[in-house]
């Protein structure tokens, strides 16, 4: 008699765990299309005047003029601010702060779009522990358009420890 409430309680229970996997979103991804400020394999910059750590959507041309004069505070003349149609396109930007020495990188690869917003991949570059590299202090960023959209932008990074190059 008392296996009856428990297999009805079981059954209850079950169903309720399925109904509540079912009714969540699928989570469908396409990708978006990224164009960086740079070309090739490295950051658009590896001095700037950014020294604090920094993921950014730059949806207007008034922060896009304020973030271009903070990246470029340590250069003088400073170069021409580059034209966004905002109407079209928003810029992100990546940069990694100040770091102690040469070796260090970041570059933005890539962008999907999915049920909750934008996600862009950032690739972290590292030097290996030995490494010769300057000795200098450095302050990674990277910028890339994508186009313009109101939703979310998250960030998703992976770190690459970059091996010692032997000459």
């Amino acid at each position: 008699m008392r296996a009856v409430p428990m297999v009805v309680g079981h059954l209850a229970l079950i169903s309720c765990c399925v109904g509540v996997a079912v009714a969540q979103p699928s989570v469908q991804r396409g990708s978006v299309p990224v164009t960086r400020l740079r070309t090739g394999p490295v950051a658009y910059s590896t001095y700037s005047g950014i020294v604090d750590s920094m993921r950014a959507v730059v949806r207007d041309s008034t922060r896009w003029r304020m973030v271009w004069e903070r990246l470029n505070r340590p250069f003088y003349p400073q170069p021409a601010l580059p034209s966004i149609d905002f109407q079209r396109e928003m810029v992100v930007v990546a940069a990694l702060g100040a770091k102690p020495s040469g070796g260090y990188d970041v570059i933005i690869e890539s962008a999907e779009q999915d049920s909750i917003g934008i996600e862009v991949a950032l690739r972290r570059e590292n030097p290996a522990p030995g490494c010769p590299v300057a000795a200098v202090m450095t302050q990674p960023t990277d910028l890339a358009r994508i186009p313009v959209s109101e939703q979310p932008v998250r960030f998703r990074e992976r770190t690459v420890v970059v091996p010692c190059v032997s000459r």
